[in-house]
């Protein structure tokens, strides 16, 4: 009669073990794809300037789960110009679907200076309780 050593065991077992992970790690990675459980933004990389600066166009991408009521994007923009800062922001109450959507929400200039093309920063939040979620980058504001 031959006995295992606790060595080769542990062995065998972390291999069956990696092997079943294996098999239904990518099944979890596109259900959860497909409808998140928490709530998720992002600002695209662009935005349009509107009525000669006085406001800028975001495309903001969310995703909450289905159902939650009262849910809003929000979005502030700055801008760094060699007379001023140009800055504003702007809100849109959205849909969890618990798909991703893409929204455009406006932000209006705040009196001093207007936007332009060029750079600038944005930061978008989703408040859909009890799910939130928030994302800034660097921006590119087109004519």
């Amino acid at each position: 009669m031959k006995k295992f050593s606790g060595g080769k065991a542990l062995a065998v077992v972390a291999v069956v073990g990696g092997a079943v992970l294996a098999s239904i790690a990518p099944v979890m990675a596109e259900v959860s794809a497909q409808s998140p459980s928490l709530g998720a933004v992002r600002v695209e990389p662009t935005a349009k300037v509107k009525a000669l600066g006085a406001a800028v166009e975001v495309d903001v991408t969310y995703s909450c789960p289905v159902g939650q009521p009262q849910s809003y994007v929000y979005v502030n923009v700055t801008q760094s110009k060699f007379i001023g800062v140009a800055s504003g922001s702007g809100s849109k109450v959205v849909t969890c679907t618990g798909g991703f959507e893409t929204v455009k929400v406006t932000a209006t200039a705040q009196p001093g200076w207007p936007f332009g093309v060029g750079i600038a920063y944005a930061k978008a939040d989703l408040n859909s309780y009890p799910n939130s979620a928030s994302d800034e980058k660097q921006i590119w504001i087109n004519p």
